[in-house]
C-alpha cells in the first residue's frame, strides 16, 4: 500500500479537517455564540493558537464548517437520487428535510447565526457570501438532476435554488413550532410541478 508522504501541505490540511471536524461538534452541541474557540481547540487536540493559523476567527472558522457540511449534504441527497427519477413531491420533501434540513438543532443552529448576523454588519456580509455559494451550489445540483431525469425547468436554476433554500427554511422553522409536517410536503407538490415539466417521453422507433 502507497502512503501518502506527509508534506507541509498534506500536514496543514489534516489540521484543518481536524478542526473543521471538533468545530461542527461544538457548534452543534454549544450553538455559535456559546461556543468558545478554547472548547473546539481542546476537541480538536490543538491550542487555539492553531485555530488562528488556519482560519481568521470564530465567523471563518463556522462558514468553513458549513460550506463543508451543506456540500456533505447535497451528496448525500445526490447519492440517494442516482439512477432515480420517480420521486413524488412527498418523497421530495422527506428527502430534502433528512438531508438538507437536517435536525432540529440543525435549525436553531441556523436560526442563531442568521440573527446574529442582522446585528453584526460584517457577519452579515460574511453570511450574504454564503449563501451565495449554497445557492449556486443548488442551482447547480438541481440542473444535474434535472437534466438526468429528463425534465426542463420553468424558470432559471439560480432562480429555484433560491426559491427553495429561503422558502423551506422558514417552513421548517414554521413546523418546528407547531409541527405540521405536512407544511414542507404541501410546499414541495405545488412548487415542483409548477418549476419542472413532465419526464421527456421516450420516442418510439
Amino acid at each position: 500500500m502507497t502512503v501518502e508522504p506527509l508534506t507541509r501541505e498534506r500536514r496543514r490540511a489534516l489540521t484543518r479537517d481536524t478542526i473543521l471536524a471538533a468545530a461542527a461538534e461544538v457548534f452543534a452541541r454549544r450553538g455559535f455564540e456559546g461556543a468558545p474557540l478554547e472548547e473546539i481547540a481542546e476537541a480538536a487536540g490543538f491550542t487555539r493558537g492553531a485555530i488562528y493559523k488556519n482560519f481568521s476567527g470564530k465567523e471563518d472558522l463556522f462558514f468553513a464548517v458549513a460550506d463543508r457540511d451543506f456540500a456533505a449534504r447535497l451528496q448525500t441527497l445526490s447519492d440517494r437520487l442516482v439512477h432515480r427519477s420517480d420521486f413524488g413531491p412527498v418523497e421530495l420533501a422527506a428527502l430534502w428535510r433528512d438531508t438538507l434540513l437536517g435536525t432540529a438543532d440543525d435549525l436553531a443552529l441556523h436560526m442563531e447565526v442568521r440573527l446574529y448576523a442582522v446585528r453584526n454588519p460584517e457577519v452579515k456580509v460574511r453570511l450574504a457570501e454564503h449563501q451565495r455559494t449554497t445557492r449556486r451550489m443548488l442551482a447547480d445540483f438541481i440542473v444535474e438532476q434535472t437534466n438526468a431525469a429528463g425534465v426542463e425547468l420553468r424558470i432559471p436554476a439560480a432562480t429555484f435554488a433560491g426559491l427553495l433554500d429561503a422558502a423551506t427554511w422558514g417552513i421548517a422553522e414554521s413546523i418546528a413550532i407547531d409541527d405540521d409536517a405536512a407544511l414542507l410536503d404541501e410546499f414541495f407538490a405545488l412548487v415542483v410541478p409548477a418549476a419542472c415539466t413532465e419526464p421527456s417521453a421516450p420516442t418510439a422507433s
